[in-house]
């Protein structure tokens, strides 16, 4: 009986551990076609149409309000400079004045006014009063203004008004800069919640996997109560996590929505961005490109452009103002006056004394012509400065995934291991769950890396000023 007895004890450990191998390699089962599984479930969620992240940047700049106003100000000045290039053509005017006199009214002529002439006398031969009536008079005025001397004041302002449709054209670049950037930041944060909420589902379906195993362990009296808890504890927490994941990413597509000028309720998915081999930054030729590039540093140059121009304007005030002048006038129906005079002639204006008005006025132009240039030096420092950190940046975030990889492949051989040893009963459950916590958490530092890189990639893109 005793032989029997210790037969059948033996028997019981083998079926047992039987058992636990059996369930150990249907949790790895689970676990090898888990990211297939997920593949298949983000194929059935993610129904919406994809969206690239060119197609989003294309979609963003041509639908942007900011962008549309932005090309409403280069439109802007164009209309200006075409208003100010009238000004170099001949001036029209027209003027027509119809009077009513109220009152009776005469002309008096003296004897003689108008001279005494030998053999015929003075004339008039006497006082001569001519009395007018009541009646409407019209006065008609045209002219014709053609300036000379001004032509070259009015080409310096035409050339002011390109230079604000250049500052103009700049400002484009830089909203276009900035929408660019900020789409980038977005497509990744939505990425990244995507990816975590893959990881979230294969956790899911690993802890379901675990919690059965456990509650069978539990019933077979190896594994108390409390572990089974604890595991659909964690089970629980995840679940939840994954649901605020949801309605995170929910908001960041509304947002991201908004953000390309579309409807929040566009339904759209993310295509996932592979990890690329990190590239080599030349320094110099990043630094070179950027200041030609960036739109702050052409604002700049302009803006000392634009002060020397204000200079050349402000000198030209010097130069009198010659201009040629037709002019006609019909006076009609009113006595003694001429009906049509017609006139041409040149016409002159100069502002002499000024009280040291202009001098002061171009002192001023002066000195904002060397604050223009101490900006542009201050752009260029700080553009550099730009571009070497985010270089840096890059590099740094580059590293970064390869440390991060090797501790993912490192937790998963640790999680290996100790699901073997918990197979045979050589592991605690507890250490099983804290291996697969530390894979969670190298997983996720690892897709952060890799979205921190291409984060990283855009910035630089942005410094450079690059489109």
């Amino acid at each position: 009986m005793k032989s029997i007895y210790s037969l059948s004890q033996t028997n019981l450990k083998y079926i047992s551990i039987i058992i636990i191998l059996f369930a150990s390699c249907l949790i790895y089962t689970l676990r090898s076609f888990s990211e297939e599984l997920i593949v298949v479930q983000e194929e059935i969620i993610e129904t919406a149409p994809p969206l690239t992240l060119e197609e989003a940047l294309v979609i963003a700049v041509s639908e942007n309000p900011k962008i549309e106003n932005a090309f409403l100000e280069i439109k802007k000045a164009d209309n200006a400079i075409a208003a100010i290039k009238t000004k170099l053509f001949p001036e029209f005017d027209f003027s027509l004045y119809e009077a009513y006199h109220l009152t009776d009214e005469s002309f008096e002529f003296k004897k003689g006014a108008f001279g005494d002439f030998h053999g015929i006398g003075p004339i008039p031969a006497e006082n001569t009063s001519i009395a007018t009536t009541p009646d409407f008079t019209t006065f008609i005025t045209a002219s014709a203004a053609q300036p000379i001397s001004q032509l070259y004041e009015i080409s310096l302002l035409i050339k002011q008004r390109q230079i604000q449709k250049a500052l103009s054209d700049q400002d484009l670049r830089a909203k276009v800069l900035e929408i660019a950037d900020n789409v980038k930041k977005e497509y990744y944060n939505i990425l990244k919640s995507r990816s975590t909420l893959v990881a979230l589902d294969e956790k899911i379906i690993f802890l379901a996997s675990l919690l059965e195993l456990v509650n069978r362990d539990v019933q077979q009296q190896r594994l108390l109560e409390k572990d089974s808890l604890e595991v659909e504890a964690r089970l629980g927490r995840v679940e939840y996590k994954r649901f605020k994941l949801k309605n995170t990413l929910a908001t960041e597509k509304e947002r991201f929505n908004k953000l390309l000028g579309r409807d929040i309720d566009t339904p759209f998915s993310v295509i996932p961005i592979p990890y690329a081999a990190p590239f080599t930054v030349n320094v110099e030729d990043a630094e070179a490109q950027a200041l030609e590039q960036r739109p702050e540093i052409q604002a700049a140059e302009l803006d000392i452009e634009f002060t020397e121009n204000e200079v050349r304007i402000k000198k030209s005030k010097y130069i009198p103002e010659v201009g040629v002048q037709f002019q006609y006038t019909a006076n009609l129906n009113v006595e003694l006056l001429p009906e049509n005079i017609a006139t041409i002639g040149l016409f002159a204006k100069w502002d002499v004394f000024d009280w040291g008005r202009k001098q002061n006025e171009i002192a001023e132009k002066k000195k904002s012509v060397i604050q223009a240039t101490n900006r542009l030096d201050e752009a260029k420092s700080q553009v550099l400065i730009d571009v070497n950190s985010k270089i840096r940046e890059l590099e740094e975030a580059a590293v970064l995934i390869n440390v991060t990889e090797l501790e993912q492949s490192a937790a998963k051989e640790s999680l290996r291991v100790v699901m073997n040893k918990y197979s045979v009963q050589d592991a605690l459950l507890q250490q099983v769950l804290e291996a697969e916590s530390s894979l969670e958490e190298k997983n996720s530092d690892h897709q952060k890396a890799i979205l921190d890189y291409w984060t990283a990639r855009a910035e630089l893109d942005k410094a450079i000023g690059e489109d």
